[in-house]
């Protein structure tokens, strides 16, 4: 059901904001404001194309997560953590799988004229045609959702993450902002899936643990009542 969203979602968004697609690179990268020059937002955005992906930030984050759980003795850190590698992995791959098989290319080669933006190569191991979806922008928005579950209050801030790493990839001149939007609609779906079927799990669990624990006691009371009934 939330794969199917997601290809509607690519689908309307690609009839709506595909056609802006170069236009919208370029003026992104020509962007300025103020304090926020040229410069400045290319640096910016160079910073986060190195630490918001999923080998820096999410394993990063995890690592962090189970220290506390360790410190603390508390497994729903741990748990957390497991669950942020788990949906990373899998959008990770995911990703890459798409990537592969669609094979469309990067804005440099359109603003070259060596492409079309929506001219799609196909199968292909070349990192030139492999914009579609930005892997950075499902790998952010996994987990910030994975985040958001686990510590509500955070929303916010973890919105303003996601959707600030991926207008960094079309300021980076990597994706084309329909990549950006796929991107992080794919991680999201992927992050509440694997948040979901944790806390499921989670909730079993704890079901079973307290099934047998009462299961533990009434064996115990029963015990205790054949003893006491044998006793003169």
């Amino acid at each position: 059901m939330f794969f199917l969203l997601w290809i509607i979602f690519a689908i309307i968004t690609g009839l709506l904001v595909g056609h802006y697609d170069e236009q919208s690179v370029l003026a992104a990268r020509d962007f300025s404001y103020g304090y926020f020059t040229k410069d400045r937002l290319y640096a910016m955005a160079k910073i986060i194309h190195h630490y918001g992906d999923f080998a820096v930030f999410t394993l990063g984050v995890s690592a962090l997560l189970i220290a506390i759980g360790k410190a603390r003795a508390n497994a729903y850190f741990i748990r957390i953590a497991s669950t942020l590698l788990l949906s990373g992995l899998i959008a990770g791959v995911s990703v890459q799988v798409i990537k592969f098989s669609v094979g469309r290319p990067r804005p440099p080669l359109v603003q070259r004229g060596m492409a079309e933006a929506w001219q799609f190569a196909g199968p292909t191991l070349s990192a030139k045609h492999r914009s579609y979806p930005s892997g950075h922008s499902a790998s952010i928005a996994t987990a910030m959702i994975v985040l958001s579950f686990a510590f509500p209050r955070i929303i916010p801030a973890a919105l303003f993450i996601a959707l600030t790493a991926g207008a960094s990839r079309v300021v980076y001149n990597y994706h084309f902002p329909t990549d950006v939007l796929h991107g992080l609609a794919f991680g999201m779906v992927v992050g509440a899936l694997c948040s979901r079927k944790i806390a499921l799990l989670g909730r079993r669990l704890r079901g079973r643990n307290q099934s047998s624990l009462g299961e533990s006691r009434q064996y115990k009371s029963s015990t205790h009542e054949l003893s006491a009934a044998d006793q003169p």
